[in-house]
């Protein structure tokens, strides 16, 4: 099952073998056509089109060559070698990307930039650079996406892809690719991706979305993910991530598929509708490598606070893997709460008081030690686990214990990467301070469920 969802982004042929011609009596039949052609250009290019046909590439390579020996701008010959046009002139491929690269080189120098692995960077913008992470006009881009940029790339204006310039008209219409140079409608293309092997890949604002529900429903959902990273940056420092960290959800389609996902990929804490992908079983994704984000089910009701939690924690993991810490799982799956149970006052009250129902605030030096989430738990008690996690940033929120609040800006201060300290010992703080405010804790509960309808 892994195996499968981990080549899910490519499409696999099966190449069929066909009765043909002998070797033999195609280069008799090609020997033929280049007698008959004579010195004539326009045949012996025929001949050429027809050899690479048959799959006769080098004696095609050596007509093209011939054809140019007699006519040096035929386009089709040069186009047929691969070669282009540059100031006017055919030139080899090779002569082209060297001509380019010196000509980015003049221009940049003299706008001040330096180069940086093979990119030019502007002066301010070196550091970042060495660390992987380049700016493109009002965006962080990997260096793969720089370099696609920098040749002229653009985004496709609906999935956020890039895709080559040639094609915009296309996509302005609501066109998609689905192969190197095939674009369809939005209903082939829907169809298309609707297979798990192949998804759509749509970015957002901050995240990058893998599913195969229609284009239409994942352009929807974009503002959710966006919402849980936007909810929880504060509890990060605002930190930003880098290019390569970008939040990468895989969005079920239906219940089947989100199983089928969690089997497969799932960190084993997908029973709450969310989960980090595994670490073995990272995907890989273009021009941002390979990424181990969260996926989510797109529960008819639940749907959208799965996305947000997805969202969030595929954000903090990124964080602080970027900082090389180690999360807690009740902080990681807390930090998801705060967003798919906390994310207004309403939905708050409402589980505060299903909460209250499972008993409330209770040992919390218990529930730190001993948290978990697991498909082998009753569905109750994974709920409890998740909302009070949640509950405790709620708590720390209101900035009402001075010792929680400390502890947690310590918190902030390395996530954000502002201090260096031992990760083990910053959250022990903080899990001590909530544990000495647990009276306090169970008090917001009981205010937070009191507004309930």
């Amino acid at each position: 099952m892994m195996t499968l969802l981990r080549k899910s982004l490519a499409i696999l042929l099966l190449v069929v073998p066909v009765l043909a011609q002998t070797p033999a009596k195609l280069k008799q039949e090609l020997k033929a056509k280049e007698t008959a052609a004579k010195k004539d250009p326009e045949a012996l290019f025929e001949a050429g089109q027809w050899a690479n046909e048959k799959e006769l590439v080098a004696d095609a390579k050596r007509i093209f060559q011939a054809v140019l020996k007699l006519q040096p701008d035929h386009e089709g010959a040069n186009l047929a070698l691969g070669n282009e046009r540059v100031d006017g002139k055919w030139v080899t491929a090779k002569e082209a990307e060297a001509l380019r690269k010196q000509a980015m080189a003049a221009e940049y120098a003299a706008k001040g930039f330096v180069e940086v692995g093979g990119i030019w960077v502007e002066a301010g913008h070196v550091e970042d650079a060495k660390r992987g992470i380049f700016h493109h006009e009002h965006e962080l881009v990997t260096k793969e996406e720089k370099l696609a940029l920098q040749k002229g790339m653009v985004r496709h204006p609906e999935t956020g892809m890039l895709i080559e310039p040639r094609y915009l008209e296309q996509a302005a219409k609501r066109y998609f690719p689905i192969g190197p140079t095939r674009w369809v409608d939005e209903k082939e293309a829907n169809q298309f991706h609707s297979d798990i092997k192949r998804p759509w890949i749509v970015r957002s604002q901050h995240c990058t979305l893998l599913s195969t529900l229609p284009i239409a429903k994942i352009q929807e959902l974009r503002a959710e993910a966006d919402a849980g990273v936007e909810r929880v940056k504060p509890w990060f420092g605002e930190a930003v991530l880098s290019p390569g960290r970008r939040p990468v959800v895989m969005i079920a389609g239906t219940e089947a598929e989100y199983r089928e996902l969690g089997n497969g990929l799932g960190d084993g804490t997908d029973a709450c509708g969310s989960a980090l992908i595994r670490e073995e079983a990272a995907v890989r994704i273009s021009y941002l490598g390979e990424v181990r984000g969260a996926i989510c089910n797109n529960h008819k009701d639940w749907g959208p606070r799965y996305l947000r939690h997805a969202a969030a924690i595929a954000y903090a993991h990124g964080i602080a893997t970027d900082r090389g810490i180690s999360l807690p799982l009740w902080f990681l799956h807390g930090i998801g709460a705060y967003t798919s149970r906390f994310q207004n006052l309403v939905d708050a009250a409402w589980f505060g008081k299903l909460h209250q129902q499972k008993g409330g605030v209770r040992s919390l030096k218990s529930f730190f030690s001993a948290y978990a989430i697991n498909g082998e738990m009753e569905s109750t008690a994974i709920d409890y686990n998740i909302y009070q996690a949640g509950l405790m940033f709620s708590f720390a929120a209101t900035g009402s214990d001075e010792q929680v609040a400390a502890a947690m800006e310590d918190v902030k201060a390395l996530l954000a990467g502002t201090a260096k300290a031992k990760a083990d010992k910053v959250f022990a703080k903080l899990e001590a301070a909530l544990v000495a405010a647990e009276p306090k804790i169970a008090a917001h509960l009981q205010e937070l469920a009191a507004k309930s309808p």
